[in-house]
């Protein structure tokens, strides 16, 4: 985990262990919802590696300063998110989770916590997003979280995304910035499947599946 002692100094940034946590207990949730119901709901921190509490710590920083006025509710999360470390870590196959539906689960975690993404406010769990510009890759981010990367088997230049794939690519990316509070443009896109490459189409390939970037809004809007 070479950058994760890299821990932002300015508290108005979710610091790169935040970021690692929100990785974990994310992944733990759709480990819930999938293959693994029956999550422990709690557990010890004091049972967890050095630097997962730390990992714990900088979780419990973020959560203060965005639910200043929920203490109950920061220490029911702290208590949820000790339990998903503990419990992505205790299985025997490493786990491991793509950037969209990380994004996906990570609304559902928003609104548990009542909060609401917003253009320049920072919000725990940060986006994928986040995670690739401080690791700088979806698939560096997992490693220092020390979770399995996703491993893309595709040709370079080889398109394998069928129709049902270019849709989700193009919904996934406007909720998105809906709740970054962006606007969906080609570049915007163009910079987002930068971020998630290998997992869906390039802003080029889109444009000439649907004819026209306003094809590709119109078939999901």
């Amino acid at each position: 985990m070479g950058g994760v002692n890299a821990v932002s100094a300015d508290r108005s940034h979710t610091s790169s262990l935040a970021v690692l946590g929100a990785l974990l207990f994310v992944t733990a949730r759709s480990l819930d919802s999938s293959d693994a119901p029956g999550t422990p709901a709690s557990a010890d921190p004091a049972k967890l590696s050095p630097i997962d509490r730390e990992t714990l710590a900088e979780v419990e920083t973020a959560l203060t300063a965005q639910l200043e006025d929920a203490a109950s509710t920061v220490t029911s999360t702290l208590a949820e998110v000790a339990a998903a470390i503990a419990f992505v870590r205790g299985r025997a196959e490493v786990p491991s989770l793509t950037a969209s539906r990380y994004d996906a689960l990570r609304k559902t975690v928003l609104g548990s916590l009542g909060a609401t993404s917003a253009q320049g406010a920072t919000i725990w769990p940060p986006t994928s997003q986040t995670a690739v510009q401080r690791f700088g890759s979806w698939n560096e981010a997992l490693k220092a979280a020390g979770l399995a990367t996703n491993k893309v088997g595709r040709a370079k230049g080889q398109l394998r995304f069928d129709e049902a794939a270019y849709d989700r690519a193009i919904a996934e990316f406007l909720a998105d910035c809906e709740s970054q509070g962006v606007g969906a443009t080609y570049k915007a896109y163009t910079e987002y499947a930068a971020e998630h490459k290998g997992e869906v189409p390039s802003a080029a390939a889109v444009r000439k599946f649907y004819g026209s970037w306003n094809a590709a809004l119109a078939a999901v809007g």
